[in-house]
């Protein structure tokens, strides 16, 4: 089978958020509240269609889908943008294969390209720490909450000055 990934186009809307419905149907609740964080994060003035990837397969379904969305870092005298893990679907038949990995890969490689230098995520913990992501609190970021599970991803070496601080996340991510 043929996978390519490919930025999302308006003709892709819905059969992308059919796709992360049917991504959770084991968890019909989880299923519609992804498709409708998706689908209003897209109306909202932090969307960025180039921070959206999607899979197809040769028959051109959806197969995959992963969004980035900014958030703010601040510190006590800096606001820094990084990038927040806002959706990540694969369809169950085509789990572990990488596809997740080779998804969030190509939306980190497009956030660096636009000179994002952090990919922050607050679920999903095991499976991110896998693709390099570490615990916020020892680089010194956090959420809001103080103690809520945080992930960070530094997508640059040799950071002089790196975000630090407190994630704010947009009103319309939750």
């Amino acid at each position: 089978m043929q996978i390519y990934l490919s930025t999302l186009t308006e003709l892709d809307y819905d059969k992308s958020l059919n796709s992360i419905e049917e991504s959770f149907d084991d968890n019909p609740e989880m299923s519609w509240q992804a498709r409708a964080k998706v689908k209003h994060l897209r109306k909202s003035p932090c969307y960025n269609f180039e921070l959206e990837v999607i899979a197809k397969n040769e028959n051109n379904d959806v197969v995959g889908h992963v969004l980035l969305i900014e958030v703010e870092i601040n510190s006590d005298d800096k606001t820094y943008y990084s990038l927040a893990i806002a959706s990540l679907s694969v369809h169950p038949e085509l789990r572990g294969q990488k596809l997740g990995r080779g998804l969030v890969q190509a939306v980190e490689e497009r956030a660096k390209a636009q000179e994002y230098s952090t990919v922050v995520v607050d679920h999903c913990f095991d499976y991110f720490e896998k693709l390099g992501y570490q615990n916020a609190a020892e680089h010194d970021i956090k959420l809001e909450s103080g103690d809520a599970p945080l992930l960070v991803k530094y997508l640059w070496d040799n950071l002089t000055d790196a975000p630090h601080g407190i994630v704010k996340f947009p009103e319309h991510f939750y």
